[in-house]
């Protein structure tokens, strides 16, 4: 070790690799149950991979006991490596695009439109809690990009550039992508369709 903190760090980072595997396990199966429009069980592991990020930013919280002296203690070990990089985050920005797919397929195996189904949700409970549980997932991998974003600049300064070579300014731009559009456009159009009702 090139400092008493690297530890922490490696043991940090191992835990997202170790719970990344076990969402990308989640989410195949998913995207299988979903074809199979088997929405209770579907739901039911979309569930435990949105605990699985609220663990991640508990984890990550544990970085924040270090100062940004004792990470310049052994940031040159960690040469170009950049977060990117892992395997795992890189598993979940490849997979979870694809549940939209399976989503409206579902959607079509109901002959319902995604508007119809927020407007008459009570119709189709199944289906609606699996698309808010799509938005959870989505809001959650935001909060962790965010939350990651927020670290390394409290670590190295917001006009600093990552360990990995990437311009905080661009990091920060990541915060603007979101894995199911769809599910935020959505909202829009809802809020429109309640003004031009007068429901406010």
């Amino acid at each position: 070790l090139a400092h008493h903190d690297e530890l922490q760090f490696q043991v940090v980072h191992q835990v997202f690799e170790l719970w990344w595997k076990e969402a990308d396990f989640e989410l195949r199966t998913i995207r299988t149950l979903l074809q199979q429009y088997n929405l209770p069980r579907a739901l039911h592991l979309l569930r435990r991979v949105i605990s699985i990020q609220h663990l991640m930013l508990d984890n990550m919280r544990m970085l924040e006991t270090m100062s940004p002296w004792d990470f310049h203690g052994f940031r040159l070990e960690l040469g170009d490596g950049a977060g990117t990089d892992s395997p795992g985050f890189h598993a979940l920005m490849t997979i979870s695009p694809l549940l939209w797919d399976d989503f409206r397929q579902a959607l079509a195996h109901e002959q319902i439109s995604l508007l119809d189904l927020y407007m008459h949700g009570d119709q189709h409970p199944l289906l609606l809690g699996v698309a808010e549980a799509l938005t959870d997932y989505d809001e959650i991998f935001q909060v962790f990009r965010a939350m990651h974003l927020k670290l390394a600049q409290r670590m190295i300064g917001p006009g600093s550039i990552g360990t990995g070579g990437t311009p905080m300014e661009m990091l920060a731009r990541t915060l603007q992508d979101v894995f199911y559009p769809e599910l935020w456009e959505i909202r829009n159009q809802l809020t429109k369709i309640a003004d031009e009702r007068g429901l406010k």
